[in-house]
């Protein structure tokens, strides 16, 4: 795991205003809600304003599969908006899981995927606010119910995705990771979400990560975690837990 993360996105401000942007995994604020939940539960005294704006289908890249009911969102159409209208502190964005639009990888949708993730955090930056990144959670096959696709089938889509995306989204995360992508902060959520489908698998055989495209609420909870300690500096992870129970 190597999460990367300055020194000045430590939130010295009493109440910081953090936007969370992202798709479907987002829109649905399971993470966001548990974060909220610790912090009002640990601190108190430096409540963060959590503004949830994830929209679902949503891409970075302004991609979209030719089998999708609608041409994906793209959250650039929204995004002077969203700035304007939440005056973040900073701004928290998690995408990739639509942007490889659930195909093989290809130089040219990768490149649109690094186009739209650069022009994101330089936007974000203009607007005088933060910009923490998050990797794409994984894409875990096994929970598919749909039918999954080899490399040479005629098209795909998030109803019939490409049998090995995740490898697709290795190649995202890899790449925020790396710094390929200017950025205050990066976060990957890719390695500890890997981690609990292989020992919840490892316990029951027939464990489902939700529907292998969106994180079950075991999932939020690790994305969570992940939020609360690189962001508020909770240590030791474990520790959460006891503290707070079934929240997370």
């Amino acid at each position: 795991m190597r999460n990367i993360l300055k020194d000045r996105i430590t939130l010295n401000k009493r109440n910081p205003r953090i936007l969370f942007l992202g798709d479907s995994i987002t829109a649905d604020g399971q993470y966001i809600r548990l974060t909220g939940e610790w912090l009002n539960t640990h601190r108190p005294e430096r409540t963060a304003e959590l503004i949830p704006s994830g929209v679902p289908s949503e891409t970075v890249s302004g991609l979209s599969e030719a089998a999708h009911p609608y041409p994906r969102p793209c959250v650039h159409e929204r995004l002077a908006r969203e700035l304007a209208g939440a005056a973040p502190d900073v701004v928290i964005a998690c995408y990739g899981m639509n942007d490889g639009i659930y195909h093989p990888f290809s130089e040219e949708r990768f490149a649109a995927y690094q186009a739209g993730m650069l022009a994101l955090s330089t936007r974000i930056r203009e607007a005088g606010a933060g910009v923490v990144l998050m990797t794409p959670p994984p894409f875990d096959a096994l929970s598919m119910t749909g039918e999954l696709q080899p490399a040479d089938a005629a098209d795909f889509s998030y109803l019939a995705p490409y049998r090995e995306y995740d490898r697709v989204l290795e190649r995202y995360a890899g790449w925020l990771l790396s710094g390929g992508c200017p950025a205050d902060g990066v976060i990957d959520l890719r390695t500890p979400l890997l981690e609990h489908i292989r020992h919840e698998r490892s316990q029951n055989a027939a464990y489902r990560y939700g529907d292998g495209i969106h994180p079950d609420t075991p999932g939020h909870r690790v994305i969570a975690r992940m939020l609360i300690r690189e962001l508020f500096r909770a240590e030791p992870v474990l520790r959460i837990d006891k503290q707070f129970g079934a929240g997370l």
